[in-house]
């Protein structure tokens, strides 16, 4: 059924999604064709649709597998001392990103304006991310390293828009701020979180 003799159904999907993934970034969700994402995983289109509904699922899945480096780091948490290590991590590392990240999540971006089941598998990613970070960020209040009177959704939406907006920035190949000045921004940005003395 659209597999290879020997190959399992979770390679299948992987090399389909690795593909999808490189597609979809070179040639926009529009220009990607189902039949050059089948090529370039040395499978057929029924191998697709064996796995995958739509364009759109595959766009999804090749979205939660590959990701943006960016968003994935807002639930790093459990390799973070605290969530302002975190955040500091997270904003520190929206300065410096390689030329590339990020490319897929943009192209959804772009997709999403035009195609509604685009627009909903990336608005369902993106607020389960950020709920979750808000959920961090309430445990951090309650800890006392984070304000009280701020709301953890603000602050998880500050740091979104943060990290969404340095895929912008990636793409359009700005120039990168000087790393420490960029920290020193961040560091003020973050200890305006702390709890009043």
């Amino acid at each position: 059924m659209g597999r290879r003799a020997g190959v399992t159904a979770d390679e299948t999907r992987e090399r389909l999604v690795d593909a999808a993934a490189d597609v979809f970034a070179d040639r926009g969700y529009e220009g990607a064709r189902v039949a050059e994402i089948a090529k370039r995983a040395g499978l057929t289109t029924g191998a697709i649709y064996a796995h995958y509904g739509t364009k759109a699922d595959l766009l999804s899945e090749a979205i939660r597998s590959r990701g943006s480096g960016a968003l994935d780091g807002l639930l790093a948490g459990e390799a973070a001392d605290s969530v302002v290590d975190l955040m500091r991590r997270l904003g520190v590392s929206v300065g410096s990103g390689r030329k590339g990240d990020g490319a897929l999540l943009v192209e959804a971006v772009g997709a999403a304006r035009r195609d509604p089941d685009v627009a909903k598998m990336l608005r369902k990613n993106v607020a389960t991310r950020e709920t979750e970070l808000a959920l961090l960020i309430h445990e951090a209040q309650r800890a006392g390293d984070i304000d009280a009177d701020l709301s953890p959704d603000v602050v998880a939406r500050l740091c979104t828009t943060l990290a969404l907006g340095s895929l912008v920035v990636r793409a359009l190949q700005l120039d990168r701020p000087d790393p420490e000045a960029w920290a020193s921004v961040i560091d003020t940005v973050i200890g305006a979180f702390a709890p009043a003395p």
